[in-house]
């Protein structure tokens, strides 16, 4: 069943994805000068990637509503996409607490398979271990809003997981409600990554200003 979307509702579903660019490039900032290339490279490659599945979901929903074209893939890729996004990014931030030099590869994509039930556990996994790592790296800094932000995220995104699997309806009102709220993790995230990139800036500027 072809969820109820309006254009406008299609749209509103690239939001997250504008607030997770902005996320993402003060997070890469905020960390690059401490994570060594191949640690660095992950990171980016995992940013894209969630990046992509966020965008090809809501580009799924505006074809729907545009022209009544239900192109599955665009939605079920978002699995793969995002679980293989979200723990390599885990395994990114991981080799930055641990000061090792360790990257995963992605996990090959299988084909028609349920793509949910296979990559859904590696998203959570993911998110919930990248989460607790941006945690731990702004209570060393000292960044205190970072912290805060991350937390918030946390608890919003897993609570969102938790009603997502309890809510089978695609009813409009659902729909808006879901991307409201993803909306708003989102920002929680890039309100994190904005205040650990700040805390970062400043220590820059004030080492700067010693040594001068």
């Amino acid at each position: 069943m072809n969820p109820e979307v309006t254009v406008g509702l299609a749209l509103y579903d690239y939001l997250p994805n504008l607030i997770w660019i902005a996320g993402s490039y003060f997070l890469i900032n905020a960390l690059k000068a401490e994570l060594k290339k191949k640690p660095l490279y992950i990171l980016i490659i995992s940013l894209t990637l969630v990046l992509i599945a966020g965008t090809l979901k809501a580009t799924w929903k505006l074809l729907i509503a545009a022209v009544d074209a239900n192109i599955l893939i665009l939605s079920d890729i978002q699995f793969p996409l995002m679980g293989t996004g979200f723990f390599l990014m885990f395994l990114s931030l991981l080799s930055l607490l641990l000061k090792k030099d360790k990257g995963g590869g992605e996990k090959q994509l299988a084909v028609a398979i349920p793509f949910s039930k296979i990559f859904l556990p590696l998203m959570i996994l993911g998110s919930f271990g990248s989460t607790i790592c941006l945690i731990i790296i702004a209570k060393r800094r000292k960044a205190i809003l970072a912290l805060t932000f991350y937390v918030i995220f946390l608890v919003t995104s897993s609570t969102m997981g938790y009603i997502g699997s309890k809510i089978v309806t695609h009813s409009y009102l659902i729909v808006l409600i879901e991307q409201t709220l993803n909306s708003c993790s989102t920002l929680m995230w890039t309100l994190g990554s904005y205040f650990l990139w700040k805390t970062h800036r400043e220590r820059g500027t004030l080492i700067g200003t010693s040594k001068g």
